[in-house]
């Protein structure tokens, strides 16, 4: 049988590379400058052991959070807290540094995060991970995505992000460079071994 794509069909309609261009050309990131002093101050906050400290609800109906909670207690001796709907912080952090309202300022476009890692505690709310992006682009991002055009954005979005903060990412892979080794040593001696690279795999270094 032959392999069928819809986006293979979408794009005899409308060019790809302008589809893309648009998509780049339309994401709404937070400024460098101010970005640069919400990272700071996450990074203080980790630090400091600030009791304000989110990340993104881990398995199906939050089957990982005990886990998640006791490593970041062990490892990082933090009490994270779970983001209540799991985008609520992000939202409200790039609403507050854009001063864009979904649904009031702006519309049809939906909080994503560049780079995933929602269940890493410097990534979550990174300013440097979380933007608008227009919701005709999500079939090309979103995790249930799939295929060679899907690669092709993705490659080309992450690589886009990159350019604007790459001072910061690169901050952030020399953060994981000195906890990820700690982060899988804790796996490995407190869950299943077939769990061990469904955790670790939010506390990669960032390489585009």
């Amino acid at each position: 049988m032959p392999i069928i794509d819809s986006y293979e069909q979408f794009f005899q309609l409308i060019p790809k590379d302008r589809f893309f261009q648009f998509g780049l050309e339309n994401i709404i990131s937070i400024d460098p400058e101010k970005s640069r002093d919400v990272w700071d101050k996450l990074k203080h906050d980790v630090a400091g052991k600030s009791q304000q400290l989110f990340v993104r609800s881990s398995g199906r109906n939050a089957s990982g959070n005990i886990v998640l909670k006791k490593m970041y207690k062990d490892v990082f001796d933090v009490d994270i807290k779970f983001d209540p709907t799991n985008n609520a912080k992000p939202t409200k952090l790039i609403e507050d540094c854009t001063s864009h309202k979904k649904n009031r300022t702006i519309f049809n476009y939906q909080v994503s995060h560049v780079f995933g890692q929602t269940k890493n505690v410097y990534c979550f709310t990174a300013p440097w991970n979380i933007v608008f992006i227009p919701k005709i682009i999500d079939p090309f991002t979103g995790h249930e995505a799939m295929g060679l055009y899907v690669d092709e954005f993705k490659r080309k979005f992450q690589h886009h992000i990159y350019s604007i903060f790459k001072e910061m990412i690169d901050e952030y892979n020399v953060l994981m460079n000195e906890y990820k080794l700690k982060v899988k040593e804790w796996l490995l001696s407190n869950v299943e071994a077939n769990d061990v690279q469904t955790y670790l795999k939010d506390f990669e270094e960032i390489i585009v």
